[in-house]
C-alpha cells in the first residue's frame, strides 16, 4: 500500500461520512499539509474523493449514487427504510413484496420509484421493465377486475422478455378485509411470476390481529410524517420546492429566516405534498406583488434574506447554508465549544459547561416541534437504561423535561455533524472530556456506538454528554479503580458485572464474555485497550477471571501497565460485589489485594510481581528443600521479621533465573545456595559454603547491612551458619542413619572421585560434598519412588557420559549396603558441583 492508498484508507475509516479539511487529513496520517494536499488532490482526480468549499477546502469519500440519494433523507429519517427496501430488492430470485405506510403526502409513490429504479441500477431488473401503478380507489368493490389487470401486466412483461417488473397498488385501506384478503391470496399464489410487488397505504396503525399485509412475508416500510421528520430535512424540502418555484418563474426568490422557520415549524395536513403547495402560493403571491422586479421577497427582513437563484444545481449546499444561517451554526458551535473547552481546561464543575449547552438549545428549540422531541425523547431514554444503566449501574433522572434536553441535544449535534465540518477545535473537546471525565466519555461513548456507531466519530455527538451525564459524572469519577470482569460463555461476565454494578450503585466493573478458545494474548487485548480508554486510575487496576494462569495473566497486564495491579481467579458474583463495595468504601489498595487472599481455597489472588512484595532472601539448596527449609528456619530466627525468608527447591530456583527478567526478582536482595550459579541477573548470589572465606562472609555482611539488619544479627547469622555447615552440622541433620557411618561412606566416595580426577578438592567443597552424598543417601532410604527427572545421554558431552559411567561403578557399593538405587539425577547434581574441578583430568 503505497502513501496515497494509506491516506485513502485512513480517511475511509475515520471519516466514512463526514467532511475534513487538508489539515485533519495531514494530522490522521501524521504528513505535512503540502503532502497531504497534493495527494487529496490526487485522489479527488482518481475519483476517490469529492472537493467543496473554499478556505477552507473540503474533502469527502464520494460513495456510489444509489436511486435512493436523491431521497432528502436518505441518510436520516430514511436511513434504516432503505436498508429494508434494499434487502426486499436483492432477494433471490424475485424478491421479497413491500409494504409502505404513510400518511397522505408523505412520499409513498416517490419511494415506490425509487425501489424500481435501484433494481434495475443494480441490474436486477433491465431498462425495459414495466413499472406499472394502480390505485385500489379505482377497483373499489371490483376485485375481479383488478385480478385480469394484473394477469394482463405478468403476461405483459412475459412478451418483452423483462427479467421482472415492479407494480405498485396504492390505497390499500380502500379495500374491505374480505378484498384485501382476496386480492393477496391471488398474488401470492402465482406460479412463478416475474412480476414483484409494492403495496401502499394510509394505515399506519398495522396489528398482526386486524391486518392481512403482515401475515405474508413482506418488508415494511414506514414513512414519518413531515411534522416528524428532523428540522434540517424540513428545510431541504421547503429549499427544493423553492427552488422549482425560482426555476419556474426564472426570477431570484428571497425569503427570511423567520419565514422559513414559520414554514418548517408549520403543521400540514398534506404533509410534504401540503408544504410543497402551500409554497407554490407563497410563491404566487409574491410573484403577483413583483410582477416588474427580477426577484420576489417572503417575508419582511430582507437584509438577512436567503437567496434561492434561478437553475442552481447544489441542492446541498444551499440547504447546509440555510441552515447555518438560520441558526448560526458555524458561530454559535465555534462559541459553545470554546467555551466548554476552556471551562474544561479550568477545571470548572460540569454544570457550568450544562449552562453553555443549555443556552444554545434554546436557539434550537425555537425550530423544534414538540412532536419530534416527544417521538424522540422516549427513544434516548430506553437507549440509555438498556446500554448505561442496566450494566453499568448508573440511574439517571425520570422527569420528561430532562430527556427532552436530552433529545434536544442530540438534535443539535445531528445538526452540526450535518452541516458542519469535524474541525480541530470540536476534536479537541473530545480529547479534553476525555481527559477531565475518562469514566464517563467511556460510559457515553460505548452508549454513541450502540446508537449510531459512527456518531463515534464525529465529536460534535459528544455535545449532548454534557446534557446526559451531568447529574452522573461526579459519582462515575469518584471511582478510583479499573475493575474488570474476564469469563467464559455469552453472558457469565455480563450478569455479574450487571449484578454488582446495580447492587453497588455505580459503575465499579467493566466486563468481557470471552469465546472458549480464547487464548491469552487476545485476553490481554481486551484489557489493554480498555485500560488504555480509562487513563491511569489513581490505585491500581484490578481483573477478576474465571480460568487460567495467574501468573502469566498478570505478567501480560504488567507489560501495559505500571499501575498497581490485583489479579483474582475463579470469580464468583459474591467476590466481585465484595470487590465492588470495597472500591465504593474508596478502601485502599493493599487491604482489598490482602482480603482477596480469604475468598475459599478454590480461589487464588496475585497483586505483587515476583516471589513477593516485601523485601526478602531465597535460599536453595542443591542437596534438597529440606534442607532449604532449615536454613530458612535459622535466619529467620536470626534477622529481623521485616525480612521474608523464602525457600526454594534448585531445579525451580534455576527455572526462574532462566525464565524471569530482573523485575521478578526486584524484592529479593540476596541468593545463598549451596553451589555457584551463573546468571546475567544484576542480582546478589553467594554461594553458603564460601562464608568460610573471610572476603565473602564481608560481603554477605554488607549485604544484610545495607537492607537495614545491625550488626549484631549479621555477626551471630555468619557464626551460626559457620556451625551449620560443619560436620557437627551435618550429624544435626541425619535422622534416621547412624552419623559416623554414613559421613565415612560420603568420604570414601569423594576420595575415590579426587583419586580417579587426580585432584584434590577445597575443603569447602569437601564439606559440601559430604554433606550432600550424606542426605541423599538417607533421601534415597526414605524415598523409593523413581524420579520423573529423566537424563538425556545423548545430549551429554563425553566427560558427562564418563563421569556418570564412573560413578555407576563408585556408588555401587553403597546401593548394596543400604538397599537403594541412586537416581540419574542425583548423580547429575554430584556432577554440577565438582565439574568445574575435574575438566580436563579424565
Amino acid at each position: 500500500m503505497n502513501a496515497i492508498e494509506k491516506l485513502y484508507a485512513v480517511i475511509a475509516q475515520q471519516f466514512p461520512n463526514g467532511r475534513i479539511t487538508t489539515n485533519q487529513a495531514a494530522h490522521a496520517i501524521g504528513l505535512t499539509r503540502g503532502v497531504t494536499s497534493s495527494y487529496l488532490s490526487k485522489l479527488e482526480k482518481q475519483g476517490q474523493l469529492e472537493k467543496s468549499g473554499s478556505r477552507p477546502v473540503y474533502w469527502q469519500i464520494k460513495h456510489k449514487k444509489n436511486a435512493f440519494d436523491n431521497l432528502i433523507g436518505s441518510y436520516g429519517s430514511l436511513k434504516s427504510n432503505i436498508k429494508n427496501a434494499i434487502e426486499a430488492i436483492v432477494y433471490p430470485s424475485h424478491g421479497l413484496p413491500v409494504l409502505i405506510t404513510g400518511s397522505h403526502g408523505t412520499g409513498k409513490l416517490l419511494f415506490a420509484h425509487a425501489i424500481y429504479n435501484e433494481a434495475i441500477r443494480r441490474k436486477i431488473l433491465t431498462e425495459k421493465a414495466i413499472f406499472k401503478l394502480i390505485d385500489c380507489e379505482d377497483y373499489r368493490n371490483q376485485l375481479n377486475v383488478l385480478k385480469r389487470e394484473l394477469k394482463t401486466i405478468s403476461t405483459q412483461s412475459n412478451k418483452i422478455k423483462s427479467k421482472d417488473s415492479y407494480v405498485c397498488i396504492k390505497n390499500l385501506q380502500t379495500f374491505k378485509p374480505v378484498d384485501q384478503h382476496g386480492l393477496f391470496t391471488y398474488i401470492m399464489q402465482q406460479p412463478d411470476s416475474t412480476v414483484r410487488y409494492i403495496f401502499s397505504t394510509t394505515n399506519t396503525n398495522l396489528s398482526l390481529q386486524d391486518n392481512i399485509y403482515l401475515k405474508n412475508a413482506m418488508v415494511r416500510i414506514d414513512l414519518l410524517d413531515l411534522d416528524s421528520r428532523p428540522f434540517h430535512e424540513k428545510v431541504a424540502f421547503i429549499i427544493m420546492f423553492l427552488q422549482q418555484q425560482a426555476d419556474q418563474i426564472n426570477k431570484k426568490i428571497l425569503i427570511s429566516p423567520s419565514e422559513l422557520i414559520k414554514l418548517a415549524k408549520l403543521r400540514q395536513a398534506d404533509n410534504i405534498r401540503g408544504l410543497q403547495n402551500t409554497i407554490k402560493l407563497l410563491v404566487a403571491s409574491a410573484y403577483a406583488r413583483s410582477l416588474k422586479m427580477n426577484q420576489l421577497v417572503i417575508g419582511l427582513d430582507v437584509n438577512h434574506a436567503i437567496s434561492i437563484i434561478p437553475n442552481q444545481n447544489l441542492l446541498q449546499t444551499s440547504i447546509t447554508r440555510v441552515v447555518n444561517n438560520i441558526l448560526q451554526l458555524n458561530s454559535n458551535s465555534h462559541t459553545l465549544l470554546a467555551q466548554l473547552t476552556d471551562s474544561l481546561n479550568h477545571g470548572e464543575p460540569i454544570t457550568e459547561q450544562n449552562f453553555y449547552v443549555l443556552k444554545v438549545l434554546k436557539q434550537v428549540s425555537v425550530i423544534t416541534n414538540e412532536p419530534v422531541l416527544i417521538s424522540l425523547a422516549p427513544t434516548f431514554q430506553e437507549a440509555v437504561q438498556k446500554y448505561i444503566t442496566t450494566p453499568y449501574g448508573i440511574n439517571f433522572p425520570q422527569n420528561s423535561n430532562f430527556w427532552n434536553q436530552v433529545a434536544l441535544a442530540f438534535i443539535y449535534a445531528n445538526l452540526c455533524s450535518i452541516n458542519l465540518p469535524d474541525d480541530e477545535q470540536s476534536s479537541k473537546l473530545q480529547e479534553t472530556l476525555r481527559n477531565h471525565y475518562p469514566r464517563s466519555y467511556y460510559l457515553f461513548k460505548k452508549l454513541l456506538t450502540k446508537i449510531e456507531p459512527q456518531y463515534v466519530k464525529n465529536s460534535y455527538h459528544y455535545l449532548p454528554f454534557f446534557i446526559l451525564m451531568a447529574s452522573s459524572t461526579d459519582k462515575i469519577e469518584s471511582v478510583h479503580y479499573n475493575a474488570i470482569l474476564l469469563a467464559h460463555g455469552e453472558q457469565t461476565a455480563s450478569s455479574i458485572q450487571q449484578i454488582a454494578n446495580t447492587l453497588c450503585g455505580n459503575y465499579f466493573f467493566e466486563a468481557f464474555n470471552m469465546p472458549i478458545d480464547i487464548s491469552l494474548g487476545e485476553i490481554n487485548t481486551y484489557v489493554c485497550n480498555y485500560l488504555s480508554e480509562q487513563g491511569d486510575s489513581a490505585k491500581g487496576n484490578i481483573v477478576l477471571f474465571d480460568m487460567g494462569s495467574l501468573h502469566q495473566m498478570f505478567k501480560e497486564i504488567k507489560k501495559v501497565s505500571d499501575q498497581e495491579l490485583l489479579v483474582v481467579n475463579n470469580i464468583t458474583t459474591a467476590m466481585a460485589l465484595d470487590i465492588g463495595l470495597q472500591i465504593q468504601r474508596n478502601e485502599p489498595f493493599l487491604a482489598i489485594a490482602e482480603a482477596s487472599q480469604k475468598y475459599g481455597a478454590t480461589t487464588d489472588s496475585q497483586y505483587y510481581e515476583g516471589l513477593s512484595n516485601k523485601q526478602n532472601i531465597i535460599v536453595s539448596c542443591m542437596s534438597g528443600v529440606g534442607l532449604s527449609k532449615e536454613l530458612k528456619k535459622l535466619i529467620q530466627t536470626t534477622l529481623s521479621s521485616s525480612l521474608e525468608i523464602i525457600a526454594l527447591d534448585y531445579k525451580q530456583l534455576h527455572n526462574l533465573l532462566s525464565n524471569q527478567d530482573h523485575q521478578f526478582f526486584s524484592k529479593t536482595k540476596l541468593i545463598l545456595t549451596t553451589t555457584d550459579i551463573n546468571h546475567d541477573l544484576d542480582i546478589e548470589i553467594i554461594n553458603v559454603y564460601s562464608i568460610f572465606d573471610k572476603n565473602t562472609s564481608l560481603k554477605l555482611q554488607s549485604i544484610l547491612l545495607s537492607i537495614g539488619e545491625s550488626y549484631e544479627a549479621c555477626k551471630l547469622l555468619i557464626d551460626r551458619l559457620l556451625q551449620f555447615l560443619s560436620i557437627e552440622g551435618i550429624r544435626g541433620r541425619l535422622q534416621i542413619l547412624n552419623p559416623n557411618i554414613v559421613i565415612k561412606d560420603s568420604q570414601d566416595i569423594v576420595t575415590h572421585y579426587e583419586n580417579f580426577y587426580d585432584v584434590k578438592f577445597n575443603p569447602r567443597l569437601k564439606l559440601n560434598l559430604y554433606m550432600h552424598l550424606s542426605l541423599m543417601i538417607e533421601r534415597m532410604i526414605m524415598n523409593h519412588t523413581s524420579s520423573d527427572n529423566l537424563i538425556k545421554k545423548m545430549a551429554m558431552t563425553s566427560q558427562e557420559r564418563d563421569f556418570f559411567t564412573l560413578s555407576n561403578g563408585i556408588l555401587k557399593p553403597i546401593e548394596k549396603k543400604f538397599n537403594i538405587e541412586i537416581q540419574p539425577y542425583e548423580i547429575e547434581l554430584v556432577y554440577q558441583l565438582i565439574k568445574d574441578f575435574i575438566k580436563n583430568k579424565s
